[in-house]
């Protein structure tokens, strides 16, 4: 046999060798049908996972969490978590007449949150408004947090909201908080805070929707206990602390009955 021939197989076989080994690799990794079958599957678990976090009535609007790869859509949430407050955060005038009638703690107010699910295989993401006022400098500055909702981060949620859909990217709603952090540069407890954030981009989000303090007495039967109590105890805040209302003013005393009511349905 001549070297033409002998180099003709033996390149035939190193081509066949090839072949094999990428079809082997294939074949130990998964073919991509299966890969898209584990995919969907692993997303599905983690869908679950925060359907079974969704309290309120908006557990029965919500749309079912099922991952469906092609889609565009993504589900929007707004979640607490608990927080502890530092010693700028205490509005003690408020806190004590909770504490009075109630034996609310000053930790008992939640941290908000927009959660956006993607309903394809992208990522879930979670956007806040946070300040530097707990750290040593305390300037009281806001800035724009981003991060993937992970498992456990959702364990850690005390309530969880569902707003509405939106087909908006995850890059365009970066913009959208980064604007909001532009124009609201200084933390303000009572008038720029993390739920004035969730507010903004609920708005922004869900074809202006509104969770708002403004709009509490329409929205209170819709909005789980715990966001609506949130929601009650601002609007409180803003009474006494801002507004100068007396505690034995009906206002204040009608607040302080709803949020009674509410403190009571969290706590069971």
């Amino acid at each position: 046999m001549g070297s033409d021939a002998i180099s003709k197989l033996t390149k035939a076989g190193e081509t066949a060798w090839k072949s094999f080994q990428q079809k082997w690799l294939e074949r130990k990794k998964g073919s991509p049908d299966a890969q898209l079958v584990e995919a969907v599957r692993q997303k599905n678990l983690h869908l679950k996972q925060i359907a079974a976090k969704i309290t309120g009535n908006s557990e029965s609007e919500v749309p079912p969490l099922i991952c469906t790869p092609q889609t565009s859509g993504r589900a929007v949430f707004l979640i607490t978590t608990p927080i502890a407050f530092g010693k700028l955060e205490l509005s003690r005038k408020t806190y004590n007449l909770l504490a009075k009638h109630f034996g609310m703690s000053m930790n008992s107010i939640s941290h908000w949150a927009v959660v956006v699910v993607d309903r394809g295989l992208g990522p879930t993401f979670a956007y806040d408004l946070m300040s530097d006022q707990l750290k040593v400098q305390m300037l009281m500055n806001n800035y724009f947090r981003v991060y993937e909702a992970g498992e456990e981060f959702i364990a850690t949620w005390s309530s969880c909201y569902y707003v509405g859909e939106t087909t908006k990217r995850h890059e365009e709603i970066q913009v959208l908080g980064e604007n909001f952090i532009a124009a609201n540069k200084r933390y303000n407890l009572l008038s720029n805070n993390c739920q004035h954030l969730t507010e903004n981009l609920v708005k922004e989000l869900c074809n202006g929707k509104i969770i708002s303090q403004a709009k509490l007495e329409e929205e209170i039967r819709l909005v789980s206990p715990k966001i609506a109590r949130d929601l009650m105890i601002a609007r409180l805040r803003s009474k006494l602390e801002k507004e100068n209302h007396s505690e034995d003013s009906d206002s204040v005393q009608h607040d302080v009955s709803t949020i009674k009511e509410l403190w009571a349905k969290v706590k069971h």
